[in-house]
């Protein structure tokens, strides 16, 4: 969906917001005649603003949230050159975030400008004239999903963050609005995503790939319920999750499930090892997919011009020799041996998962951290070069966020009790896609489930979720236990023990910026760890 676009949207430099942005995109003066007072009048305008709130959703600078949360997590260590490489993401690894850390910022600044976003555009969809049948309302749901979204970051990163619904008349009035509860944000979710549902298609036109659909929403609602119910609840101590009308409760998601599964919008790719093939993108098995191209050419370097996947060369080798498919890059998020070890023997997906670099490579640079362990998954590839700006921002290699194997796993956990049967033939198609009909387990139990979930998803951002809905004392034991690495590396000295730190609920500190900017009292440190 993301497309080199020249934006027309007159963006507020919000006292919540302040977005890292070229000179260019705030230029007042308009290029193409095109301004607000002028604007959102066609469909086709229409879909152009509708796009900027997809392009909040890609955005990658320093606050890409699968990465950050794999380096939170047992999966992956900080790496880079060093320990003072990127030390905005070493301080999260260590536990000792301060409300100056750049990453907090650049997330809380890219949620709060798409819900801006999303805003302006629920705000002037009445203006347009609406043609084709239908298309108010699905936009309608597109913009709410991703408004939902922004505001699913924010809660489970932040707790307690404003909710603003409405573009305000002037920036004094973002000083001011409240500060809100974590029931009250879930709420709001719940709002948007409920609303979404209905209006959202079950099937996506391979000329409309990246756009939402009503699976995406049903089982976008799924990941947030099991994060509601394992850790929001018992931790933060919200409320049950409704929009005021609707419970979103186990029977609600477990419905929910079921219709996508039912819907065969959507199977599981016979061979695993295709899902991670360049040329093989948007397939049946995705739901949600951020698209990336090479097309911006961008330098920029603050993150809202690049419209490639940034995130490629952070986790690439540093200096490789020996393999010239191998695109050379930054050695962030290295996976650990923890994660390595997890791989039951002859797993085809421990070797479509994991870069071993110390085999297939002559010579590399061992950078801090190193295990030898590459994402492969999303590792920058010499093919996919862009063909021009600076080739670190332009591989046009999708994320996918949410799989079918997803999908079923979470149905298995949810009916885990209430059916097993069901639960273990969900759980089943996901391991025997890879492991063969042989691998069938007769009947599962939470543990295989976890277990499945980590060799499925390793790379993919889900581990740090997964171990804190479990709750704090499994998530310090599986993180700590990742520190303790093996005998005779040469590099221990990098690997100083880390002591989970259960107060700061995995969360991010507000930015200090943020309460500087705003009136006395508004915002507080509300997360135990940052008060």
């Amino acid at each position: 969906m993301k497309k080199n676009l020249i934006y027309v949207i007159p963006f507020l430099a919000l006292a919540l917001g302040n977005t890292s942005c070229s000179k260019s995109f705030l230029e007042l003066e308009p290029k193409t005649g095109q301004v607000e007072a002028n604007y959102y009048k066609s469909e086709e305008q229409a879909l152009l603003a509708l796009t900027a709130v997809y392009d909040a959703y890609s955005v990658q600078n320093w606050q890409f949230v699968p990465t950050m949360s794999d380096i939170f997590s047992d999966d992956a260590f900080c790496g880079g050159s060093n320990i003072s490489d990127m030390s905005q993401w070493q301080d999260m690894e260590m536990f000792v975030m301060t409300p100056e850390n750049n990453s907090s910022s650049d997330l809380w600044n890219r949620c709060y400008s798409g819900i801006y976003r999303a805003n302006l555009y629920l705000q002037k969809q009445a203006d347009i004239d609406w043609k084709t049948s239908g298309l108010k309302e699905r936009m309608e749901g597109e913009a709410l999903f991703l408004r939902a979204y922004f505001y699913w970051d924010l809660v489970r990163h932040y707790g307690y963050v404003p909710i603003i619904t409405e573009v305000l008349p002037s920036v004094e009035d973002y000083k001011t609005l409240p500060q809100n509860t974590p029931t009250e944000v879930f709420t709001q979710i719940a709002s948007d995503l409920l609303k979404a549902v209905p209006v959202l298609p079950v099937q996506i036109s391979s000329a409309e790939k990246g756009r939402i659909s009503k699976g995406a929403a049903q089982a976008l609602i799924a990941r947030i319920y099991l994060y509601h119910e394992g850790f929001a609840k018992p931790i933060m101590g919200v409320s049950a999750w409704t929009d005021g009308k609707t419970t979103i409760d186990k029977a609600y998601v477990q419905a929910a499930l079921e219709q996508v599964i039912s819907s065969n919008a959507y199977s599981l790719l016979p061979n695993y090892n295709d899902l991670w093939s360049w040329a093989n993108q948007n397939t049946k098995e995705s739901l949600l997919e951020i698209q990336y191209s090479e097309k911006a050419k961008s330098g920029d370097w603050g993150g809202w011009g690049i419209n490639g996947n940034f995130s490629c060369v952070w986790l690439s080798v540093r200096n490789p020799e020996g393999d010239a498919s191998v695109y050379p890059g930054w050695s962030f998020a290295v996976p650990t041996w923890s994660l390595a070890n997890e791989f039951e023997a002859g797993d085809p997906r421990k070797d479509a998962t994991l870069y071993n670099a110390d085999v297939k490579l002559t010579k590399y640079n061992k950078a801090f951290m190193n295990t030898g362990y590459f994402n492969k998954k999303y590792m920058a590839l010499s093919a996919y070069i862009g063909s021009g700006g600076d080739p670190s921002h332009n591989f046009p290699r999708n994320f996918i966020d949410i799989r079918y194997a997803d999908v079923l796993l979470m149905a298995s956990e949810l009916f885990l009790t209430d059916n097993p049967a069901k639960a273990t033939n969900y759980f089943n198609q996901v391991r025997t896609r890879s492991l063969g009909a042989g691998a069938a387990l007769a009947s599962v139990t939470l543990d295989n489930i976890y277990h499945e979930r980590r060799v499925e998803f390793g790379g993919e951002g889900l581990r740090k979720w997964d171990l804190l809905r479990r709750g704090n004392d499994y998530a310090a034991a599986k993180i700590n236990a990742s520190f303790n690495v093996p005998q005779g590396i040469p590099n221990p000295a990098d690997f100083t023990p880390r002591t989970f730190k259960a107060t700061t609920w995995g969360m991010f500190p507000i930015p200090a910026a943020e309460i500087r900017n705003t009136n006395s009292g508004v915002l507080k440190q509300m997360v135990p760890a940052y008060k």
